[in-house]
């Protein structure tokens, strides 16, 4: 990918790690894609780019976008588009975001072609191991999520509407770099922060379940 892919409105920069998630499960040939929250319009605007036919919502009306369709809509009065009309549909940190979660459930599943694939992120919920610490992820501040999820959570929404599981991960490890931040002697802590990183990239840290986000992939049978 270059940065050119991933770059687009106002120095606005998209995820890597969305992109990667991207590139490993959108389907082949380029068709008809849904962006779900499409807020800046990076991630339609890199699906533009490789050929994709692309239709952006959200809840403002998105910036003008090159080859891409775009629209202001409320999630929560349902997608008003017919049965079937979409190849991929991509749902990045939208769903927690919604009250009526389970008629967009629906409404995804419904949307998607058969064969089609559903993609996007939630924000994990597993943050027990902090809480003790007096530390949280940043988004269990965030007032405007009305719930967090478990991977177990995703897979059986999935399920339930329909959908079948291809994957979910946890992604956005938690930086324990941020300890070396408590040492009392500044100049010590930049050399602490890189002794603690270099444990981390030779897997001497466990994070277990200490990461921010569940990235989910589905498919509809076809």
């Amino acid at each position: 990918m270059t940065q050119s892919n991933i770059d687009y409105v106002a120095g606005a920069t998209a995820s890597p790690e969305k992109i990667a998630w991207m590139e490993r499960f959108i389907p082949h040939p380029a068709g008809s894609a849904l962006d779900l929250g499409c807020g800046a319009g990076l991630y339609s605007s890199w699906l533009s780019n490789k050929a994709w036919q692309v239709q952006a919502v959200d809840v403002n009306q998105p910036p003008s976008i090159p080859g891409v369709k775009t629209m202001e809509h409320n999630l929560e009065k349902g997608l008003p588009f017919p049965d079937s009309q979409f190849d991929l549909v991509m749902a990045w940190d939208v769903l927690e975001h919604v009250s009526a979660e389970e008629a967009l459930w629906r409404d995804l599943a419904r949307v998607l072609r058969p064969g089609g694939i559903l993609l996007g992120s939630v924000p994990h919920n597993a943050d027990q191991r902090l809480r003790p610490y007096n530390l949280t992820f940043k988004h269990q501040i965030d007032k405007t999520h009305q719930r967090e999820y478990s991977r177990e959570d995703i897979e059986t929404r999935m399920r339930r509407n329909g959908l079948n599981p291809i994957q979910a991960d946890l992604k956005g490890p938690v930086s324990p770099q941020v300890f070396a931040e408590f040492v009392s002697i500044r100049p010590l802590r930049r050399p602490i922060a890189r002794l603690i990183g270099a444990a981390r990239r030779m897997g001497l840290l466990n994070f277990g379940e200490l990461y921010a986000d569940v990235f989910f992939a589905a498919g509809k049978p076809g």
